[in-house]
């Protein structure tokens, strides 16, 4: 009797799911499969399409697979291109779980101190850069905003690089002024929106609501006639207030004119380390509350024709699509850096941010006084480059069928856990990032989610 060839499995890692399970390999090649498809895989029986996605030894595109891998591990990388300028710590607001409270323009970013950090990031060479604008509130020190943007166009100009500009703002300070000069030079504009009135305004402040529905919708307004303006971004930063108010929330983001939710889970840095009783919650309380979010995008979604989608759903979503990290990862020092008033450089804003709170462990240099290649070569850099592959330090990650989709920040390590590394086993933020992973990759074995999702991807940005 002639015996049928088996086709053995190649390399995966997978997460069983009701009625079924999620594979992936370390290309970020994915399959959704029944639990009879599961079995038939393990037991040599390939269900259709796993050859074409390099889950067959026999069949792999090792020409694809070395052009993902590649993508993955930064081949041909030449710097960050994300540049987090903190124009001030000062801030109008005082909000229940942020770290800004300071009230005295010492923390404003001088015009010298501008120009050195201009200085070291077109020093990088990096084609394509994208400086962001944050606090405190960047509009209280719109003069260096101001001095930055026109500066940081000539040099782009002059050495041939791609420029961006983006502003995230609680829009308290914002005037016609400022709003013309930001539309004139393209700037996108991100705020805070963590709900409806009652809700945003217990944890910012009365009447912060309102300012930011005000120029979201002047934003959306302008843009009817000014195509090349980016639609404006909003952040829900999640409290354990917002539990019980996931569709309102996602109700308040379309009427402000907003239908790219992002639902921010809350850190354990500034205001919200010390209060972390009142504000904040466990993984699977957020789980819960996100699939409630995306219960009524979908229904929103379905009913109206428009895309209405959490912007973390839709990276992953693209990412198991195609395999490629999305653009808007957050990988410390491999895609961004942060820079403080004075001119220190840190990898993430969060870093900044725990430094603010007077903890300066992840500094790593200043900017005037240290080169990027200066910078790179010091272990710190190494660590944190490292760290953007969490599979390769972390046995938990290698073994995980959502690794290649995910990385837990070493600042929240540090925070949550004393520990750069981090402990995945007992990290509360992988837990949470893997019920949330969960829940998307079983809406692709629904039929009505995957209607859904295909909107989404077809029209999200």
């Amino acid at each position: 009797m002639k015996r049928t060839a088996r086709a053995l499995p190649a390399d995966f890692n997978f997460e069983r799911l009701p009625g079924g399970a999620f594979l992936s390999g370390a290309a970020g090649n994915c399959a959704s499969l029944s639990a009879a498809g599961l079995k038939a895989f393990l037991s040599g029986r390939a269900a259709p399409g796993l050859a074409e996605n390099n889950f067959l030894r026999e069949r792999l595109n090792l020409a694809g697979l070395e052009e993902a891998l590649g993508g993955r591990y930064l081949a041909g990388w030449r710097g960050p291109r994300v540049h987090i300028v903190t124009l001030t710590g000062r801030c109008g607001l005082r909000c229940a779980y942020c770290s800004a409270s300071a009230s005295s323009a010492a923390s404003d970013m001088r015009p010298a101190a501008a120009r050195r950090v201009l200085d070291f990031i077109f020093s990088i060479d990096a084609p394509r850069l994208t400086l962001e604008f944050q606090g405190g509130e960047p509009l209280l020190n719109f003069g260096v905003l101001e001095l930055i943007v026109r500066d940081a166009r000539r040099r782009a100009a002059r050495l041939g690089k791609e420029m961006h500009f983006s502003l995230v703002s609680n829009l308290a300070a914002m005037d016609e002024a400022k709003f013309r000069f930001l539309m004139a030079n393209r700037v996108t504009v991100c705020t805070s929106l963590d709900g409806p009135a009652g809700l945003h305004d217990a944890n910012r402040g009365r009447g912060s609501h309102a300012a930011a529905v005000k120029w979201l919708r002047r934003i959306n307004e302008y843009r009817r006639d000014h195509a090349e303006i980016e639609a404006p971004n909003a952040i829900c930063t999640v409290t354990r207030a917002s539990l019980g108010l996931a569709a309102e929330i996602v109700d308040a983001f379309v009427a402000a004119g907003v239908d790219r939710v992002q639902l921010g889970p809350l850190d354990p840095l500034g205001r919200a380390a010390g209060d972390w009783e009142r504000l904040g919650y466990s993984p699977d309380e957020f789980t819960a509350f996100y699939g409630r979010a995306l219960d009524r995008m979908a229904e929103l979604t379905l009913a109206t024709g428009r895309p209405v989608y959490e912007k973390g759903a839709l990276n992953f979503l693209r990412e198991t699509a195609t395999g490629r990290r999305p653009r808007q990862r957050n990988l410390d020092l491999a895609f961004r850096l942060a820079y403080n008033h004075d001119g220190a450089i840190y990898g993430s804003d969060e870093a900044r941010m725990l430094a603010a709170g007077g903890d300066d462990f992840f500094r790593l240099g200043t900017a005037g006084k240290d080169s990027f290649k200066d910078i790179v070569a010091g272990p710190l850099a190494r660590a944190l480059l490292l760290s953007c592959f969490q599979e390769l330090t972390q046995p938990s990650c290698a073994r995980c069928a959502f690794s290649p989709f995910c990385r837990v920040s070493p600042v929240y390590n540090y925070a949550a856990q004393g520990s750069f590394w981090g402990d995945m086993a007992a990290s509360p933020r992988c837990a949470l990032f893997k019920g949330v992973f969960r829940l998307l990759a079983a809406g692709r074995r629904d039929a009505r989610r995957r209607r859904v999702y295909a909107k989404w991807l077809a029209e999200g940005v």
